[in-house]
Parts: structure tokens; sequence; C-alpha cells
């Protein structure tokens, strides 16, 4: 018996999601293979309850995740591109606090 492979589309950009692998990740043809986004990282859980990151980043929990394709999630998500002016402008905010307040302050200006 074949297991059925549920397509969900793209959170971001809203292609097609496959859940099958051509080559290794990140190759060419697999732009399309579904990655899963964590909403909160656990990294951050040093930082914040679960019942912060729910009230604060308005997320359903720590577990919850997104799809996005390979291009959204790991090109542009995890590698989000700040000018000299922006980091001037996030310095502007940033210097001096913690780094909880530093999360929350970069999480208020993409919400």
């Amino acid at each position: 018996m074949t297991k059925k492979i549920e397509i969900v589309n793209c959170e971001l950009c809203g292609c097609k999601l496959s859940e099958k692998q051509k080559d290794a990740y990140g190759k060419p043809g697999n732009e399309n293979y579904r990655s899963r986004h964590h909403h909160f990282p656990k990294r951050f859980r040093k930082f914040f309850s679960e019942e912060e990151a729910r009230e604060f980043f308005k997320i359903p929990g720590y577990s919850s995740v997104c799809h996005l394709c390979y291009n959204c999630h790991e090109e542009l998500v995890h590698n989000i591109i700040l000018s000299p002016d922006a980091i001037k402008k996030l310095a502007k905010k940033m210097k001096g606090e913690d780094v909880k307040t530093r999360i929350k302050i970069f999480a208020k200006i993409l919400n």
C-alpha cells in the first residue's frame, strides 16, 4: 500500500509543495520540497515561556509550524537581507537592550 502524499501550498509564495525529493535538499529540482518552519525557535525558549510566546508573538505555541518551500524557507526567511541603513535604524532601537528585548523589537518591526 502506498502512502498518499498531501499536497499543500507554500504559505509565502503559494507554490505546490512536494513531500518527495528527487535529490539532496536544496539541489535544483527540489525548490518545491516541503520545509517545516517553526514559528518559535527552540533556542528562544530560554527567554520566553510558552505563554509569553503565544501572547506576544501571536502563535499557537512552541510547536506550531508553517509549511514553506525550500526557496522561501532556506533562501528567504533564514537569510534575510539587511542593508547598512536598516542596521543603523535597528541599532538605534536595540543598543543597550538585552537579547529578549531585541528579539521583541525585531518581531514588532516584522509584524
